[in-house]
């Protein structure tokens, strides 16, 4: 189990350097105006983590290595970062969840200071795999913070005839959807957390209220954020 829990370690820091040397130059300079960062990852038991009090420990830690990274990243102006909620609902989580169902929210997936994106049907019914909030303890308590659709037909990339599934599939859809704000909307005017506020002021509530562990504050609404954010009329 070492050797999982190290190779967890190990993807996040192939996801660091990975984002670095997209986002930046070798001088450090920005390579882009604005850049969206889709993440379809997390971690789906807590025995792929270390122990509470590890210093290893990663899932509910905020000053973990990873998460301080995650969230330096986002604090720089022209970055928006997205990340999957996961997949460990209460009705029909993969079996990789070892049927853990609560607290699967975890690690950068729980950051405060990212897109956390829930999944839907078409018929905006959360699907049953994904994973519901709140945020694990010692993370933020508010997630996911948005859902979007899922579980439809679309790239096949999994077979002919075979939907796109999972969070993994609805968070790109989010990014898609801050990605074609962007175009309108320059990050040194409208930071990411701002933009991430709006979105979330904006989603489509079929639950009515405020947030909720199925599908945080709702469903994501590109126009209505444009329209929020005066893009359009």
């Amino acid at each position: 189990m070492i050797g999982q829990r190290l190779s967890i370690a190990y993807q996040g820091i192939a996801q660091l350097s990975a984002f670095w040397s997209i986002a930046f130059t070798a001088s450090g300079e920005p390579k882009y105006k604005a850049l969206v960062i889709s993440n379809s990852w997390g971690m789906y038991h807590p025995a792929d983590d270390f122990p509470a009090r590890h210093r290893g420990r990663y899932s509910d830690n905020p000053q973990h290595v990873f998460t301080r990274s995650i969230s330096a990243i986002c604090a720089i102006d022209h970055v928006d970062v997205v990340f999957a909620a996961g997949n460990c609902g209460g009705e029909c989580p993969d079996e990789r969840c070892r049927e853990v169902t609560t607290s699967t929210i975890t690690g950068a997936n729980a950051c405060l200071d990212v897109l956390t994106v829930a999944g839907c049907d078409l018929s905006d019914e959360r699907v049953g795999y994904s994973s519901q909030g709140p945020g694990i303890s010692g993370m933020a308590a508010n997630k996911p913070d948005v859902a979007a659709y899922t579980h439809f037909l679309g790239s096949e990339a999994l077979g002919p005839g075979k939907p796109d599934k999972g969070t993994s599939a609805a968070g790109p859809l989010v990014a898609g959807c801050i990605a074609a704000l962007r175009t309108r909307l320059d990050p040194a005017v409208v930071s990411p957390a701002a933009l991430n506020e709006h979105l979330r002021r904006a989603a489509r509530k079929p639950l009515g209220g405020d947030w909720n562990k199925d599908i945080g504050f709702g469903i994501v609404d590109p126009v209505a954020a444009a329209v929020d954010l005066s893009l359009v009329s």
